[in-house]
């Protein structure tokens, strides 16, 4: 006679089982694989089993019980935990390590109407496709469902998946209210939701309905927290080489983006505006005395001129006074005084480069001393000094006015 190991007993198996075996799901393979997920609860209603036991023990296929589990999980039954075992062996939810099977909590102190409920479609956002059998809910639903595969048929490919699959793509649940209420809704959605939504990877595959559910139950500076947190969490992902990303609304349930307490949305990005008239002919001159070219655009209706995000600046409008002058007679500032240093730094300020200082020289070029090689008797370096060209003294003042020889602002 073959002895066959028998499975130790659990103590709140019994009491698990019961509830399972008492709720109206109207879904066979769902209630199949509650029941059988209800055999190893632990005291605190807790389970830790993986997919492919969960298909032994039912014998539907291993994508059979990730949807089932799926659509439990969306109708109140089951909450899932992901897990996560590190090189130490040990268990975690920050995800350190190699992905293991979730944790799945039996809601068994929730009230059976109202996961019946929403098993019958009467609740917003609970997913109808992965039953495999047409069901009747308050109201006809609005497209006709195709039938899940038959036992042990196989569905398509789940690469990669463990026990946090991608879920399936199904309609909307049937409004239960007016049209007016519908818009009124979603007129209500909050503002951080769609930037967070278009920035998670692989939205376009998961519920926007049911993000946006549990979006909606955080205050206000968790939403903004929410929505910042995505940047550092997809980075974390993939510096841990993690090809899948789980569903949003599990991601906002479970409050994983409370990972990132620091996180912050970057700032805006300056608004754009048309640099024109005399803050135009003040930038020419500046990019002229800095020898750097000004590439200015054509635009249809504003003409020749220079998009910016700086604000409005009096002093590069005060510079267009100077616009008709021939550069030649300008100023010669030299390297080392107050107006060179005054004149470069507003120059750095406008154009963002670092101005050099031009050679000049200040005597005649003579070959008969200046041409000798430098160990020649005779030989004499030729005087020169380092100079900006500039057309007045000192630059104008922020405020666009000019100093007075006095000193003081006219």
């Amino acid at each position: 006679m073959t002895t066959v190991k028998r499975r130790a007993r659990r103590v709140a198996a019994d009491e698990a089982h019961a509830w399972a075996r008492n709720l109206r799901l109207n879904n066979p393979h769902a209630k199949l694989t509650l029941a059988m997920l209800s055999l190893y609860v632990d005291g605190d209603g807790y389970c830790f089993v993986s997919i492919p036991t969960l298909a032994d023990d039912t014998e539907l296929s291993a994508q059979t019980v990730r949807s089932r589990l799926v659509w439990l999980e969306e109708i109140g039954a089951i909450t899932r935990i992901p897990l996560w075992k590190d090189e130490y062996g040990k268990i975690n939810q920050d995800g350190r390590g190699k992905r293991i099977s979730d944790r799945i909590r039996l809601m068994i102190d929730v009230e059976p109407d109202v996961i019946e409920a929403g098993a019958r479609g009467d609740f917003e956002g609970v997913s109808r496709e992965v039953s495999p059998m047409p069901q009747t809910g308050l109201n006809e639903p609005v497209e006709t469902v195709s039938p899940t595969p038959a036992l042990r048929q196989p569905y398509d490919s789940a690469e990669g998946l463990i026990s946090e699959p991608e879920p399936e793509s199904s309609p909307k649940s049937p409004s239960r209210g007016r049209e007016g209420d519908r818009e009124a809704l979603e007129e209500s959605e909050p503002e951080d939701f769609e930037p967070a939504w278009q920035a998670w990877p692989g939205h376009q595959a998961m519920r926007r309905d049911l993000a946006l559910a549990e979006f909606r139950q955080l205050e206000p500076d968790k939403q903004r927290l929410c929505r910042a947190a995505i940047l550092p969490f997809v980075e974390l992902q993939k510096r841990l080489r993690r090809d899948t990303m789980p569903n949003f609304h599990l991601w906002i349930r479970q409050k994983r983006f409370e990972e990132f307490p620091n996180a912050r949305l970057p700032d805006p990005p300056p608004a754009r505006r048309w640099i024109e008239g005399d803050e135009l002919a003040g930038l020419q001159l500046a990019a002229r005395m800095a020898q750097r070219p000004l590439r200015l655009v054509e635009d249809a209706e504003r003409g020749r001129g220079l998009w910016s995000t700086k604000p409005h600046q009096p002093d590069l409008a005060a510079m267009g006074r100077f616009a008709g002058d021939d550069p030649a007679t300008w100023l010669q500032v030299e390297l080392g005084t107050p107006q060179f240093a005054a004149w470069r730094d507003r120059l750095a300020l406008w154009l963002g480069v670092e101005v050099e200082a031009e050679r000049v020289w200040v005597e005649d070029h003579n070959p008969a001393v200046h041409d000798l090689p430098a160990l020649h008797p005779n030989f004499r370096l030729r005087k020169s000094k380092m100079v900006l060209r500039v057309p007045a003294d000192w630059p104008p003042h922020r405020d666009g006015t000019w100093a007075t020889e006095e000193g003081e602002c006219a």
